[in-house]
């Protein structure tokens, strides 16, 4: 008999770039992530866009468009159901220490079913207990009440007598009644078995999220000065997208905002 069972793998994958640019960065105006991937049979091949604007003078009003691409590859493990593979964007930073670059932190999380098989072997399975007259007799002088026995012992003669009369009584009726209990005992377990690992392969798979092979969606880091309402009109988003995301309870500046391609939503 063949088992399935799955188990699912977590991994974090950090990447870390330096990102040069033409001018003096004096301040980041906006920042933003997004990534583009495709499966293949052993690896995962995509791209990170970094875009936004900056200034190159801390007086100055004019902002200055960039845009960086950062390609990626990542082998998938060979125990690891491709099919079942996901690749979310889990963490992004960045710092300008340097004039005219960036270094950008960012975190990718791979996850996916490992799928194993067991084959159930011999000693593994639970056997159907034969029991011929001997076994049967030794086992109900085992389990015959200590008082009882006590009692007997005062006559040996009455015990021989008593053994023998149950013989004669119980082991033809004994035998296949015991033999019957026993087979429904182990089915009966042997079925609680398979429905525990069917329940579990199903809560496994509720929790496994499935994803398109090309997804993307933006990481924007709020600034001072900015409101959802106008993070919503930089991406020609809405609250109400940003809200299934985000907590925009208390948006304050430094935080992270999770905002759908157009496409996506």
């Amino acid at each position: 008999m063949l088992e399935r069972v799955i188990l699912v793998l977590k991994s974090v994958i950090p990447f870390t770039k330096e990102l040069d640019f033409s001018t003096k960065v004096s301040e980041i105006t906006s920042i933003s992530l997004e990534r583009e991937f495709e499966m293949k049979e052993a690896s995962i091949d995509g791209n990170l866009f970094v875009t936004g604007e900056y200034k190159s003078h801390e007086v100055s009003a004019n902002v200055i468009p960039f845009s960086f691409k950062i390609p990626f590859t990542i082998e998938i493990p060979d125990n690891l159901d491709s099919e079942s593979v996901t690749l979310e964007i889990s963490d992004f930073a960045y710092d300008n220490k340097e004039e005219n670059k960036i270094v950008v932190n960012i975190e990718l999380e791979l996850s996916g079913e490992i799928k194993e098989v067991q084959e159930e072997t011999e000693e593994e399975q639970e056997p159907v207990v034969e029991l011929d007259s001997d076994e049967i007799i030794r086992m109900m002088e085992e389990e015959r009440d200590s008082k009882d026995i006590e009692d007997c012992e005062e006559d040996n003669s009455d015990i021989e007598e008593f053994v023998e009369e149950e013989k004669e009584e119980n082991i033809l009726e004994d035998i296949p009644v015991q033999q019957e209990e026993k087979e429904t005992e182990i089915i009966e377990e042997k079925n609680d078995i398979k429905e525990e690992r069917v329940e579990g392969e199903e809560m496994i798979l509720e929790n496994i999220s499935q994803e398109n092979e090309y997804a993307t969606y933006h990481i924007h880091i709020v600034k001072n000065g900015e409101t959802v309402e106008t993070i919503c009109t930089m991406y020609n988003s809405n609250l109400s997208i940003l809200s299934e995301y985000n907590d925009l309870s208390n948006v304050q500046e430094g935080e992270k905002i999770i905002i759908p391609d157009n496409d996506e939503s």
